[in-house]
C-alpha cells in the first residue's frame, strides 16, 4: 500500500480522496501532504485545477500502438479458440 501513495506520479485514486478530503471533509493541504506522503505543492495544483475546472481528469497521451486494430482483433479471435496457447504458438499462427 505504501508503494501506491509514495511512488512518482499519483494514481487518480490518490487525487480523488485528496480533492474529497480538501472540499468534503476540511483536512488542510499541509494535512493531506502528511496522509499521503507528498508535498504540498501537487495538492495545491490538484486543488487549483478543481477549482479551476471542476472536473478531475488525468492528461490523455496519445499511444503509438504496436498493433493495428485488425491485428489485435486476431490475437484476441485466435485466444478465444486457444485459451492456453503459449506466446511462440501465437507467433507461429500470425505469420
Amino acid at each position: 500500500m505504501n508503494a501506491a501513495v509514495t511512488k512518482r506520479h499519483a494514481h487518480p485514486n490518490t487525487v480523488f480522496y485528496c480533492l474529497y478530503g480538501n472540499h468534503y471533509l476540511g483536512y488542510t493541504k499541509m494535512e493531506l501532504a502528511r496522509i499521503y506522503s507528498k508535498t504540498e505543492k501537487p495538492i495545491a495544483i490538484w486543488v487549483q485545477l478543481y477549482e479551476e475546472t471542476e472536473i478531475f481528469q488525468q492528461a490523455k497521451t496519445l499511444a503509438d500502438k504496436k498493433f493495428t486494430k485488425d491485428h489485435r482483433r486476431w490475437l484476441y479471435a485466435f485466444y478465444q479458440l486457444n485459451p492456453l496457447a503459449y506466446l511462440d504458438e501465437a507467433q507461429d499462427a500470425f505469420n
